[in-house]
This record gives C-alpha cells, structure tokens and sequence, in this order.
C-alpha cells in the first residue's frame, strides 16, 4: 500500500514538474520606473532624456526598444544612447544600438541574452517645433508612450525652461500625481502605471516668452484648418448643384417617356383569364420559378414524372424521371429537357435542378421574351431602353463613388503643401456625393421600369388578380374548392412561389388523390405529404435558380523588450 502511494506521488511531483516548468520559464518584464527629463530651450524646440529600467525574468532578452512619433513636431533628432550607464555606439550588434528615423524615430538597444537582471536604458533625442501658440506658449507632451506591453511601476517627469520663460500655472499630468519646484525644475511622480497606459504633460507659459513663431506642423495645421473651412460652402454648393442640375435632367427624361395606362387594378379572381401556359405566364408578371411550371406542366402532358425513392440515413429523395415523346413540346420546354437531362439521362435528383439550369438559363428566358413578343405583350425598344438606364445608375454610383474618393484622399495630400488647391477637391467630393444621390433614384426608376406594350400590362394585371386568388386559397381564406383544381393549377402556384402553401392547403382538404405522374415511395400508402415536400423543394429550387496623432499630444509612440 505505502509503495502504491509513492510511486502515485512520484507520478504526480513529475507531472508537476513538466506543467510547472514551461510556465516558469515564460519571458515576463516590467519598469520599476520610466523618467522623462524634458529641457525646453528658447527656440521652442526641446531635449529629451529618458530612462527606462527594465526588470527580466524567464527565457533571455536580447533587445529593447522606444519608438517616438513625430506627430504635431517639427521633428525628432537622436543624439545618443546608452545601456546601465555605458554609451552605445550605432550598429545592430549586441552592445549597439539601432536607429530608425523618419516620422517615427525607433531606437533599438541590443544586448546579450539576458535573464532574472535589472538593466537601464536611456535615450537621448531633440524635439523640434514641441511648443504651441496660443492664448498661451503651450507644451503638451505625451511622455510616457501609449502603447507599452508592461506595467511602470513609477514615473518621474522633470521639466525644465528658459529663465526668460513663465509659467502660468503648476504643470499637470493626465493622472494622480504629485509634483515640486526644486532647483528651477519641476518635477512631477506618479506611480502604478499599467501596460498602454500613457502619461501626458501639460505646461503653459505667458504667450511669446518661450517663442515668437508658432512651429511649422501648427502653421500648416491652423492653414488646413482655415482651407477646410473655405472650400466646404464649395463643396456644398457642387453637390447641391449636381442635384439639381442632375435631378431636373432625370425629371426631364421620366416625363418624356411617361405613358398613360388605361389598367384597372389588381382584383383577386378566381378563374385564370385564359389557357396561357404557366412559364409565359411567370415570365409575363416577372416570376422566377417559371421553369417550375413547365416541369409540372409536362408531367400533366405525361413527358416527366416525379418518383420518391428512399435516400441515405432514412430520408427521402425525389427523382425526375423522362418517360414520354418530346415531339410536340415548345422551343422553350424543349430548352429546359435539354438542359435538365444530359445525352442518354433518362433519370435525375431533384436537387439538381438549379445547378443544371445555371447554364441555359439565359437561352430560356430569351425564348420566354420571344413568346411575349410574338403576343404583342413585349416591348423591346422598351426593353432596350430599361438595360440602358440601368447601365446609367450603375455608372453614376461608380462614377460618384470614384470622383468622391479622388477628392477626398488627393485633398488631403494637397492640402499640406498648397491649401488652396483643396477648394478643387472640395467640389469634387461635392460632385461625387452629388452623382450618388442622384444615381439612387434612377436604379429605382430603372427597376420599376416596364418593358410590357399596353396589352401586356393589361394582362399582367389579369394574372396577377389570379396569383392572389391563389395566395388566399394556399392561406385559407377562400371558400373550399374542388380537390381536382390542385393538379389544375399546380404549374400556377409553382410560378407564384406557392407551391409549398398550395399542397398544403389540400394536404389539410383531405381526399385529394395524388397526380398520376407523381409516385410515391411503396409503402407510403399514398401520403400527400410527400406532394407537399415536393413543392416545398421546388419553392427553395426555384429560388436558388432564379437568383441570379496622438489624442492632440506631442510625442508619444510605444516602448518594449523581447
């Protein structure tokens, strides 16, 4: 028994062991203090000393890192470095020190490996340009940076300035501190500093007694700002201006082309207003599942039927199945067979329905069109006239979206060297903003455009008043009617997208025999819920085919190790 304990806490003190160890030896650092010594000088400009001293722990550290931003200076110079103490000469070498500058100056301290030590890091830079005019001589730096991945323990910030210099008020931090004047220098501590947690001086003096010129990134700014402020009433004015101009053309065109209709409203009704085959019918109201209504449409004619076999895992599946003469079919019915069945397919999935059609199915809505337009129910100039205007909003929402973002990114760029140049892509942006608008209501007006001849419209509407009649009898809200009008009307309801509520609705009538050329899986005695989850398909089938700076402080950046 005791020997059965020990080797069990044997087991667990190594498994300890293996957990516990990679853990330990994670690399971790923090600052036990991050200190700024910002010395002002009488240009404006100023010398910034900082020492970080970092704590290692784990695996070793080779480097170190601080990464000041330019944003709102003139500048920033490195002047030297130096690790525990000892100058470091410039080089990418351990016991050197690398430097990147550019709008961000990136000092890289680089050392041997590293582990369980303290070691202090300075740097020393120039800032130019780093006090703002005002109603004050302004000094707001940002001096422990905003992006850090650990915690500083404490922070001493000391400032010094030109005897000639007053201040106005004790200088503060963006956090609880504390702060004395000793020696002509103030000093500012504060402690428990987080990662990302960045600490911003503020410090104001009489106007003029540390510069007489505000620094050249303030210029430009304040430049910016008043260009800004000049050319919006232009950029207003181009996009009001493109509207109305734009709006009165569009208002010019749509009254041209206008026509009055003598068409009575869609009126439910219960008789369809002629023999007129369900996919032309669709194609007349702007239906998507006209293919569906052929399918059901031949099977009535004994071309098609439909067989329910058993699937994988217990479901069902439904199989279209080629059984009669194509001799007397349509141009457009003879089109889908093609498209369904492959050379020698007597036989397919239900389910691949859509994916087949994909390919001809442009071919079939032609050959629809054709049998409109040989009806005198289609328009084709009008027709034309819908795919252009189309084009057009398309165009002009491309064009605005292009104008729009020329104006506003060059604006930006050309502002900083000639402000003046920003009045031409203020209206620019005017003008882009302007077409968009504008190309919202002609993509409306194009696709409520119709393309139907007079005629063609009065029997849409005729149509469209049985399609409702159809509705209400798939919810329920007529009187009951023949159980024979089911397959009567079955490629009209398919056309509609009702199939699924029309099948059910004669599902709940009860007494309804199924089609002939639908046959149900042996066994099923015949259940009408199989007719119902094939019209459920051919809904969701018929979809699928016919769907086609620095938070306004100098300074700043980010600092780490590794």
């Amino acid at each position: 028994m005791t020997r059965k304990i020990s080797v069990t806490l044997a087991l667990v003190l190594l498994l300890t062991f293996f957990l516990v160890t990679p853990a330990s030896a994670e690399k971790s650092y923090y600052a036990e203090r991050f200190d700024v010594q910002i010395d002002l000088q009488a240009d404006g400009s100023a010398i910034v000393t900082e020492t970080v001293e970092f704590r290692f722990s784990g695996d070793p550290f080779t480097f170190a890192f601080r990464e000041v931003s330019a944003a709102e200076t003139d500048g920033v110079t490195f002047l030297d470095a130096s690790m525990d103490g000892i100058p470091m000469p410039l080089g990418t070498g351990a016991g050197q020190v690398e430097v990147e500058a550019g709008n961000r100056l990136k000092v890289t301290w680089h050392f041997p490996p590293t582990s369980d030590a303290m070691r202090v890091f300075t740097v020393r830079y120039r800032v130019e340009g780093v006090v703002r005019k005002g109603d004050a001589d302004t000094l707001i730096w940002r001096a422990v940076p905003e992006s850090h991945d650990y915690s500083i323990s404490n922070s001493t910030i000391i400032l010094t300035y030109p005897p000639q210099a007053t201040l106005l008020e004790v200088p503060t931090l963006n956090r609880d501190f504390e702060t004395v004047s000793r020696d002509g220098r103030i000093i500012l501590t504060a402690s428990g500093l987080g990662p990302d947690e960045d600490m911003i001086l503020t410090a104001r003096f009489s106007p003029n007694s540390l510069t007489q010129s505000a620094p050249l990134w303030q210029t430009r700014q304040e430049q910016s700002k008043a260009a800004t402020e000049r050319s919006l009433p232009f950029g207003f004015g181009a996009g009001i201006l493109t509207l109305i101009l734009g709006g009165l053309g569009f208002l010019t065109y749509t009254r041209a082309n206008a026509r009055e209709l003598n068409v009575s409203p869609v009126i439910s009704n219960a008789n369809p207003p002629s023999d007129l085959p369900s996919a032309i019918v669709g194609k007349l109201t702007g239906q998507y599942n006209n293919f569906m209504g052929v399918i059901f449409d031949l099977a009535q004619r004994g071309v098609l039927e439909i067989h329910e076999e058993k699937g994988f895992w217990g479901t069902k599946r439904h199989v279209l199945v080629r059984t009669g003469d194509v001799a007397a079919l349509k141009p457009f019915e003879r089109v889908l067979l093609d498209a369904l069945f492959k050379s020698g397919e007597t036989e397919i999935n239900m389910s691949e329905i859509g994916t087949r059609l994909a390919t001809k199915h442009k071919q079939f809505d032609a050959l629809l069109e054709g049998e409109l337009v040989q009806r005198g129910w289609l328009d084709l100039e009008r027709k034309q006239k819908k795919g252009w205007l189309t084009a057009a909003g398309i165009l002009t929402m491309f064009l605005s979206i292009i104008v729009g973002c020329v104006g506003l990114t060059s604006g930006g760029v050309i502002v900083s060297s000639n402000p003046d140049w920003l009045i031409l892509f203020a209206v620019l942006t005017g003008i882009g903003a302007g077409l968009f608008f504008l190309s919202i209501p002609v993509l409306i007006y194009a696709g409520t455009y119709s393309v139907l001849t007079p005629s063609g419209e009065e029997q849409s509407v005729r149509w469209k008043g049985f399609a409702e009649y159809l509705s209400q009898v798939s919810k329920g809200r007529e009187p009951a009617i023949r159980p024979d009008y089911f397959e009567k009307y079955l490629g009209y309801a398919a056309v509609f997208g009702l199939g699924a509520g029309w099948a059910k609705y004669f599902q709940k009538l009860g007494n309804v025999p199924l089609p002939v050329w639908f046959h149900a899986m042996a066994g099923s005695d015949g259940d009408f819920g199989a007719m119902v989850a094939v019209m459920s398909a051919s809904d969701s089938v018929g979809a699928d085919a016919g769907g086609g700076g620095g938070g306004g402080a100098s300074g700043g950046g980010s600092s780490g190790a590794g």
